[in-house]
């Protein structure tokens, strides 16, 4: 099984970082990942399984505003929230 550090970039020549897993489950990143990528004490992650694989993707402000931008509606667009909002009305709408 091979531990997969995930960031936005896919980057060509990547070091390879050997690891050992703790009695207790843990792990640590490799200094130069850690700067790299801007994980800090208490920077939130989450892990899943890919073919074989652990997945470890860090919750960091760079990775939340990709995913806000992502999200984002095109101009003139509704949001998400508010195509919901409306779903939601017309649905009620037709219940009476």
């Amino acid at each position: 099984m091979q531990i997969v550090l995930l960031n936005s970039k896919i980057q060509e020549n990547m070091a390879a970082y050997r690891t050992v897993v703790s009695s207790k489950g843990q792990v640590v990143i490799p200094a130069e990942l850690r700067e790299q990528l801007g994980l800090k004490k208490g920077t939130p992650a989450t892990w899943s399984e890919e073919q074989g694989r652990l997945v470890l993707t860090p919750i960091t402000e760079r990775r939340l505003d990709e995913i806000m931008g992502f999200l984002k509606p095109a101009p003139g667009e509704p949001s998400v929230f508010e195509a919901s909002f409306e779903e939601r009305e017309r649905e009620r709408r037709r219940e009476k």
